[in-house]
């Protein structure tokens, strides 16, 4: 008998987006786009033919767990999967197991709060302009409006890359550094989205974000 399809998990994202595909037992993490799926038996994942994957034997892909994480309506999702069957070629191809439970990822440890706050970074010596839409203690969120001339800033986007943002706090004067790791990132139609963590904040920094938190708790009441 074949399986019930309406006792599996919805898997709500479209064909064409971005999710990271992390491979435990080699410490890897590959942006890839997910392909298709068939509800209750697979999903079929693409990597890019720059990624490194193919320098491993499939065999070592299929010894362990997988994990795939994702971004859908601003929160972090992710599942475990198994690797059922690896394509080569014409393109890289991932046949995953179907997830079984779909988790949403707490990617700070407290709550966020939601603003707008005009930033910056240097992405290969040029200035890029951004917008803090929520921060936290731990982190934030940055969105970066793209163009055509600007597509090919995505491809210097990784996970785990070390970003220094500069960010003006409204009623202080001067610009403080957010120092800070990207966590995940997605990309849009005219803009990239970008989770950080902070890393190495200085006191200033660090007790301004807290100043301006509580600024914004207030103005809930």
């Amino acid at each position: 008998m074949s399986a019930d399809k309406t006792a599996y998990i919805p898997f709500h994202l479209a064909t064409g987006s971005e999710v990271l595909l992390e491979i435990e037992a080699l410490k890897l993490r590959i942006k890839c786009v997910l392909v298709g799926f068939e509800t209750g038996q697979y999903i079929i994942i693409r990597l890019s033919s720059k990624d490194l994957i193919g320098n491993f034997r499939s065999e070592q892909i299929k010894s362990g767990q997988l994990l795939v994480r994702y971004l859908y309506q601003g929160a972090v999702y992710g599942f475990r999967t198994e690797v059922l069957n690896v394509v080569a070629t014409p393109a890289k191809i991932f046949f995953l197991s179907y997830p079984v439970k779909i988790e949403e990822y707490v990617t700070r440890d407290r709550d966020r709060f939601d603003c707008a706050l005009p930033a910056g970074t240097m992405v290969d010596n040029e200035i890029i302009d951004m917008v803090i839409i929520d921060i936290s203690n731990e982190g934030c969120q940055c969105v970066i409006k793209t163009s055509p001339s600007k597509s090919i800033l995505y491809s210097h986007m990784q996970v785990n890359k070390m970003l220094d943002i500069r960010v003006q706090f409204p009623g202080k004067e001067g610009m403080y550094r957010l120092p800070g790791r990207v966590r995940n990132l997605s990309k849009g139609q005219d803009r990239i989205t970008l989770g950080v963590k902070f890393e190495g904040l200085a006191p200033a920094a660090s007790e301004r974000i807290k100043e301006f938190i509580s600024l914004v708790q207030s103005a809930r009441r």
